[in-house]
């Protein structure tokens, strides 16, 4: 849907932005991927920004990063309902949920996150035919 624009909506992906198009719905007066490829931009440049402004405000006033873990896990817990709730198959999910959970008991709290997510991209590869099938199916 982006056009010229995909590799650059590849290289910007990131949880929010992901999070964001998921949940988008385009007036039908506005282009589609123009809309999407504005959202990474803006989107990516927050990110920047950001980063910028952290790394020169941080070094001057001191802060206390406890708790930062709980909103990155409430963050994720409200991407994985959100897509719960639109998705016409749960199988996705699923999958990346047991496997979480399968390599966070194997490997404990440290290790588990690469494997988990490498294991899942293979699954749901695999499994990309039977899932589009489910899709269809729900219609």
């Amino acid at each position: 849907k982006t056009g010229k624009a995909y590799p650059y909506m590849v290289f910007s992906l990131t949880d929010e932005t992901y999070s964001v198009l998921c949940s988008l719905k385009v007036p039908d007066d506005m282009n589609e991927g123009t809309v999407m490829f504005l959202i990474a931009l803006l989107n990516q440049s927050y990110w920047i920004i950001g980063s910028v402004l952290g790394s020169l405000i941080g070094q001057m006033i001191p802060f206390d990063v406890t708790g930062i873990d709980f909103s990155m896990t409430a963050l994720f817990v409200v991407i994985f309902l959100e897509q719960w709730k639109t998705s016409k198959t749960h199988l996705p999910a699923l999958m990346g949920f047991a496997c979480s959970i399968f390599f966070l008991l194997l490997l404990g709290p440290d290790k588990f996150l690469l494997p988990s997510l490498i294991t899942t991209v293979l699954l749901l590869s695999l499994c990309k035919p039977f899932i589009e099938a489910q899709e269809g199916k729900q219609q």
